[in-house]
C-alpha cells in the first residue's frame, strides 16, 4: 500500500512544523484563501532595488517520522525581492515555489516515481491516479508563497557600511536577517518567521546599491505544520482518505522541516 509515501506532501515549501495529536482539542485552523496581498518596500521606488527570484530556486524537505523519513525537493521559484541598499529593515518581498515540480528522494529507485504522484495528490495539485481534479483547485493550490511583511535583526542596515569582499571576478556584501511574513499553502495562511543569510553579488567596485544578483538561504529550517495547511491523506481519486488518518505522525511525519535557498537576479 502506498498511501504511507505519500507522506511527503508535507511540505506544501517547499516550501518551509509541529501537527497535534489527534487526543487533543483541535486548534482553529486558519480561514482558507486562495492568494495574499502584495508585499512592498516600505521606501520610494527610486531608493529600491528590484531583485526576480529564478526558477532554481528552491526548498528541500525533509520529514522524520519514526517509521519513515521522508526526503522531498520542490523548485520553480518566481516572485521578487524589492531590496532597499540604504535602509534594510525597509526592504519587503514575495517569493513562490511551484508544488507541481515536489518529487521525492526518499527510497531512491523507482518507489519514489509512486510517492511523488501521491504528495502531489495530497496537495490538491496533481490529478489522482484513477480520478481528475477540478483545474481551477490545482490552479489554486499550485503555488506555496511566502510575502515578507517586515524585516528585523538586520546585522546592518545601509549595505554602503558593509565592506566588500573579493570573490572570483567581482565582489560581495553579507548580512544576515529575520524575514516576518506569511505563508501560503493549500489555499491556507500562517504567519512565519525566517532567519536567512543574504549574499549580495557585485561588479568590482560597483556601488553597494547596485547589485547584480542574490543569494538568501535560511540558517534553519522553517518548520511547517500539515495540520495548518489543511493537508491530509488522499486517495487515488484524490478524495480524502480517513481510514488512512492514522499515519500521521507514524509513518507520515506532522510536520516538514523546510531550508529554503533562493537566486535572485538584478532588473536592469
Amino acid at each position: 500500500m502506498m498511501i504511507p509515501e505519500k507522506a511527503v506532501c508535507a511540505l506544501a515549501l517547499a516550501v518551509v512544523v509541529l501537527g497535534c495529536e489527534e487526543k487533543k482539542p483541535p486548534l482553529p485552523q486558519p480561514p482558507a484563501t486562495t492568494a495574499l496581498a502584495a508585499s512592498s518596500a516600505a521606501a520610494p521606488l527610486s531608493k529600491t532595488v528590484t531583485l526576480t527570484i529564478e526558477p532554481k530556486s528552491s526548498a528541500t524537505i525533509d520529514m522524520p517520522a519514526p517509521k519513515e523519513h521522508i526526503a522531498a525537493k520542490v523548485e520553480g521559484g518566481s516572485g521578487s525581492l524589492s531590496l532597499v541598499p540604504g535602509d534594510l529593515a525597509k526592504s519587503r518581498g514575495e517569493v513562490k515555489l511551484d508544488l507541481l515540480t515536489l518529487t521525492t528522494s526518499t527510497f531512491k529507485d523507482g518507489r519514489d516515481k509512486d510517492q511523488t504522484a501521491h504528495a502531489r495528490t495530497w496537495l490538491e495539485v496533481a490529478d489522482g491516479e484513477k480520478g481528475k481534479l477540478p483545474e481551477d483547485v490545482k490552479a489554486q493550490n499550485r503555488q506555496a508563497v511566502y510575502a515578507i511583511r517586515s524585516i528585523e535583526n538586520p546585522s546592518a542596515t545601509d549595505l554602503a557600511k558593509v565592506p566588500a569582499e573579493k570573490d572570483g571576478d567581482g565582489e560581495i556584501r553579507k548580512v544576515s536577517l529575520t524575514t516576518k511574513g506569511e505563508l501560503l499553502i493549500h489555499g491556507h495562511k500562517v504567519d512565519r518567521d525566517a532567519e536567512v543569510d543574504v549574499v549580495l553579488r557585485y561588479p568590482t567596485g560597483a556601488p553597494a546599491d547596485k547589485p547584480s544578483s542574490a543569494t538568501v538561504k535560511t540558517k534553519k529550517p522553517l518548520r511547517v505544520v500539515l495540520a495548518d495547511h489543511d493537508v491530509k491523506p488522499r486517495d487515488a481519486a484524490g478524495k480524502l482518505a480517513k481510514d488512512f488518518f492514522h499515519l500521521l505522525g507514524t509513518k507520515v511525519a506532522d510536520a516538514a522541516d523546510v531550508t529554503l535557498e533562493l537566486w535572485a537576479k538584478a532588473e536592469p
